[in-house]
């Protein structure tokens, strides 16, 4: 399961589809950083980066 990661652009969908935001997924909230700025953020939270590392598909749904 943990290999799957299913996200949408919104909550909405998200929610329609059983799956988190991409970019609660990603773990950089709303992204307003730089691109190295936002690695730092994502590489400081331990649980990110094991999520990241377990997930082998990522899903992203456009609706």
């Amino acid at each position: 399961p943990d290999a799957v990661a299913v996200t949408a652009s919104t909550g909405l969908a998200a929610s329609l589809i059983g799956g988190r935001t991409l970019h609660s997924f990603a773990a950089i909230g709303l992204a307003k950083e730089t691109e190295r700025e936002l690695a730092r953020k994502v590489q400081s939270k331990p649980q990110a980066v094991e999520s990241w590392m377990k997930t082998k598909v990522l899903i992203i749904d456009e609706s």
